[in-house]
């Protein structure tokens, strides 16, 4: 494996971002602003003119930003170093391939690309010329997963036996539905929920417990549009010690349709308690003061009322009363992705890169192995 090239200099790594949808309002320009030091946003890719950069234009967050409108632009400007992709799934592979090619590291929106194939071979490119491939795996650093992270590091809920991990919400099609027009609502080009809020539910599973010993999934339309917007993942693991279960099953799961007001997130089952927590509705009081949807997700700790919830049954009998306790939310930490980024390219390390090669590819592999099944 050939080592990562050395920099020009040490200082902020100069950035292009392609793409101009929700991802780079709410999570790269806002990552990138809160990191001067190591970032400098000198361009963005936008092949045709939307209004999007309105917003950020009038607040004065883009001064000095190229808008361009070829991805030769980017790919031609010699001071560019990273090439960040937030573009549609379908176009990760040729995106990431010519920057790669131009001597540019990526961050690559997840999926990092259809399949485990496209993406084998972008990691061999990348390490044939001393690159750096980032994958933007943002909700590992999400207030709740972090939180979840430690109270399981902590042991307090003893050896796990099942967990369900759900993404779901109450999304039915507008009457001004055209198909068509919005990217992720389009069949045939990778956008199944199970690419997109599956990519980062299969992630947050590896982190947690390593591979799987054995998949099964289901995928399904719900919406009637052509395209599964529906799973349900199981993921088979040897059961921990003291455990005398034969395994324990972690179960992924997202609906477009599910007419509740407060989501289930996380349902976490061990030998000494069980962890419970919802998602509030973005239309809940304590939301209300956040910029935008998600920064009490990536740059907030969760507010109270959507604080998860340990029991503990004070005996081990059938029928035994439980205590309760309330978990406080941990800051998210988004911009920790991209702090990671940098150390990785300016230290010239890629062992310390937080979204490792071969948790990338068995996301995919996983993928892929759940719609077989």
């Amino acid at each position: 494996m050939t080592s990562i090239k050395a920099r020009k200099s040490d200082g902020p790594i100069n950035t292009s971002i392609l793409g101009t949808g929700m991802s780079l309002l709410v999570f790269h320009q806002p990552s990138i602003s809160f990191l001067p030091d190591q970032f400098i946003l000198r361009s963005i890719y936008e092949r045709t003119p939307r209004g999007r950069l309105e917003s950020l234009q009038e607040e004065g967050k883009l001064d000095g930003v190229k808008i361009v409108r070829s991805l030769n632009e980017v790919m031609n400007d010699e001071e560019i170093e990273l090439v960040v992709i937030s573009t549609p799934n379908n176009t990760h592979f040729e995106y990431a391939k010519k920057a790669l090619e131009n001597g540019k590291h990526v961050l690559i929106e997840k999926p990092v690309c259809p399949t485990v194939e496209e993406a084998t071979k972008l990691y061999e490119i990348a390490e044939e010329k001393g690159l750096i491939i980032g994958v933007y795996q943002n909700r590992r650093w999400d207030s709740d997963f972090l939180t979840l992270k430690q109270l399981l590091d902590s042991g307090k809920l003893g050896p796990i036996s099942e967990m369900t991990s759900s993404f779901d919400r109450f999304r039915p099609l507008p009457s001004t539905y055209t198909p068509g027009v919005n990217w992720k609502e389009t069949p045939g080009e990778s956008n199944n929920a199970i690419y997109n809020l599956g990519s980062h539910l299969i992630d947050q599973a590896v982190v947690l417990f390593g591979q799987p010993e054995k998949v099964q999934g289901r995928v399904w339309d719900l919406r009637g549009i052509g395209m599964d917007e529906n799973f349900v993942v199981d993921l088979y693991y040897p059961a921990t010690p003291p455990s005398k279960s034969p395994q324990k099953i972690i179960t992924l799961r997202a609906s477009i349709l599910s007419p509740l007001p407060c989501q289930l997130r996380y349902l976490v089952k061990g030998s000494k308690g069980t962890y419970i927590k919802y998602i509030l509705p973005s239309s809940h009081p304590s939301l209300k003061d956040s910029e935008t949807p998600v920064d009490h997700e990536g740059f907030k700790a969760e507010p109270e009322p959507g604080w998860g919830t340990l029991y503990f049954a004070k005996e081990e009998k059938d029928g035994a009363e439980f205590n309760e306790e309330k978990v406080q939310a941990l800051s998210g930490d988004y911009k920790g992705l991209y702090q990671n980024l940098y150390d990785t390219i300016n230290g010239a390390d890629r062992a310390i890169l937080k979204v490792k090669k071969d948790e990338v590819l068995s996301v995919l592999r996983i993928i892929e192995l759940a719609r077989q099944s």
